[in-house]
């Protein structure tokens, strides 16, 4: 019996593809998309005040009166005397930062640089004179002092002043018993940074402004913004455990309502922190 012929093998066939038609397909595959990880944190985001300053810090005041009031009821809510004493600090924390924060808004008025410059000059002139004075027995400091000489433009003026201050904290210990105290270098450090705020708003007027002199700016709103967030959330936190514990009288919940929103949070600048 013969034996069965075995199948030949099939042959490869290969598709032709003209060389133009290949190259639009690889161009047309559409490229792997990144998929963001579960447990990737997000970016962090900061706030403006979502209502009034002046509200929230007079809202604070108001909910650390009533903790008091009620000091003994809300201990099982979590409130205690240490709350309304804290409430009472953010709140004067707000206060003088916003103060500051419209100030340098202010000074950046376009006109407001003559009003700033005077209490820098003054205390450019005060701080020059102590040194000339007390810190005479330092030929390098004195040599210091002949270099700086008069004032010759708000460059200038900056500049000195600058360099006094940091002359200044040198002869802490010639100047100390005299009118050049701590308090009165802090003022002529804060007149600067008002006029450095004042000069910045004039050069933007013209296009010309500098990146140094918009970091007053930048500080001043950072710090209104910590201050109030800090506020805000003790506040709200207080407001809805002094709920919790009168849930079951309406007259006393009352006092505890959460200050009223104006605004919706946006993020605006990633704070230093």
């Amino acid at each position: 019996m013969p034996k069965p012929k075995k199948p030949a093998p099939r042959k490869a066939t290969v598709k032709y593809v003209p060389r133009g038609a290949a190259a639009t397909s690889a161009m047309a595959a559409p490229a792997p998309v990144a998929e963001r990880r579960p447990d990737a944190p997000t970016a962090p985001i900061a706030r403006r005040p979502d209502a009034p300053a002046a509200l929230v810090a007079k809202h604070a005041r108001k909910l650390a009166s009533q903790v008091r009031v009620d000091a003994t009821a809300l201990a099982h809510a979590k409130v205690s005397l240490a709350d309304a004493h804290r409430l009472d600090t953010l709140a004067d924390t707000l206060d003088a930062t916003q103060a500051t924060w419209l100030v340098i808004q202010d000074a950046r008025n376009v006109g407001g640089v003559a009003h700033a410059r005077e209490p820098v000059r003054a205390g450019r002139d005060h701080v020059f004179a102590a040194l000339r004075t007390f810190a005479d027995a330092n030929p390098t400091t004195q040599s210091t002092l002949d270099d700086i000489g008069d004032v010759q433009g708000d460059d200038d003026l900056i500049s000195d002043t600058t360099r006094l201050l940091a002359l200044a904290k040198k002869h802490q210990h010639d100047l100390d018993g005299t009118d050049v105290t701590d308090a009165r270098l802090a003022s002529i450090r804060s007149a600067l940074a008002l006029f450095a705020a004042a000069r910045g708003g004039t050069m933007a007027a013209t296009g010309t402004t500098a990146q140094a002199e918009d970091e007053a700016t930048r500080s001043a709103r950072r710090a209104r913004n910590r201050a109030f967030w800090a506020l805000a959330d003790l506040d709200r936190q207080v407001a809805r455990r002094g709920q919790y514990a009168f849930r079951d009288d309406d007259a006393k919940r009352t006092r505890y309502a959460l200050y009223r929103r104006t605004a919706t949070t946006a993020a605006v600048e990633i704070p230093a922190t």
